[in-house]
């Protein structure tokens, strides 16, 4: 399979390196089998966050989850490595919130909400039981393999939340 194209349940989708702005990022177009409200609450309710919120290989504690889902809320969570139990606290602020359509929030490292890089979720819905979800990240440092590791750990947290909306 091209590393730039992905697909979902055979759906073709794709991915893109470059972002729509100068800044370092990328886009990752999924369709999944599930309407937009699953997967609004996927990316909004902590309980569902906690089963899909990390890369293969990692897991989200529940009690490490916490979303205050309005504009300007902050919300946290801690990813831990199956093998080595290192932690990643991690967190931003939510900039817009308009469900289940649109969500712009910062993403990094907890206490680095406002100087975090900046992901725009925008899900569409394609019939009732698919939806097209655009992921864009900018903002991203420009040093040599930043945007190729962050794509990697985006995308294998998607193959996870893929098993997750189809359970």
């Amino acid at each position: 399979m091209n590393p730039n194209t992905m697909s979902a349940n055979s759906t073709p989708s794709t991915t893109d390196a470059t972002p729509s702005t100068d800044e370092p990022g990328f886009t990752i177009v999924r369709d999944f089998p599930a309407s937009r409200e699953r997967v609004w609450d996927a990316w909004t309710n902590p309980d569902v966050l906690a089963r899909w919120y990390h890369p293969e290989g990692l897991h989200t504690p529940r009690d490490s989850v916490r979303v205050d889902l309005r504009e300007g809320g902050i919300y946290a969570y801690t990813m831990i490595v199956d093998d080595t139990g290192e932690e990643f606290a991690t967190g931003g602020r939510y900039r817009h919130v308009e469900s289940p359509r649109r969500l712009d929030f910062t993403w990094g490292n907890q206490g680095d909400e406002d100087s975090s890089p900046l992901v725009s979720l925008e899900l569409e819905e394609l019939d009732a039981s698919t939806t097209r979800m655009t992921f864009t990240l900018t903002g991203l440092p420009s040093d040599s393999g930043a945007v190729d590791s962050v794509f990697d750990g985006w995308t294998s947290a998607f193959n996870v939340f893929e098993a997750e909306i189809a359970g």
